[in-house]
């Protein structure tokens, strides 16, 4: 029998532009930006592929933190939330540049 999957709350386009504005602003923080500067560097440029899995915790970590705020708590937490926040990316081109710029972060730009 596998665990209940956790509920999450149900983000409206107004707090989905909030949560992503936050999301984008939390790797100008210092030491997350100096954090993901320093994962960059120790990549080796050899294996494309090491940014990514060396990326995605940390952003998941820095997202982790911001989507607290808006109760997405727990495994699979940020997933649910950047799933959320990029359905409106069809009908809204700030959310669309916004999980654009998220998906920048994951490749080390």
């Amino acid at each position: 029998m596998s665990a209940p999957t956790p509920a999450f709350p149900t983000l409206d386009l107004a707090t989905a532009k909030e949560a992503l504005s936050k999301a984008i602003a939390a790797f100008e923080v210092p030491e997350n930006k100096a954090r993901m500067e320093e994962a960059l560097a120790s990549c080796d440029p050899a294996n494309p592929m090491a940014k990514m899995q060396i990326l995605i915790p940390i952003v998941q970590e820095i997202q982790a933190v911001v989507m607290k705020e808006y109760k997405f708590e727990g495994p699979g937490a940020v997933m649910a939330a950047t799933m959320q926040i990029n359905m409106f990316a069809p009908q809204d081109p700030e959310i669309a540049n916004g999980v654009r710029m998220l998906a920048a972060k994951l490749s080390g730009n």
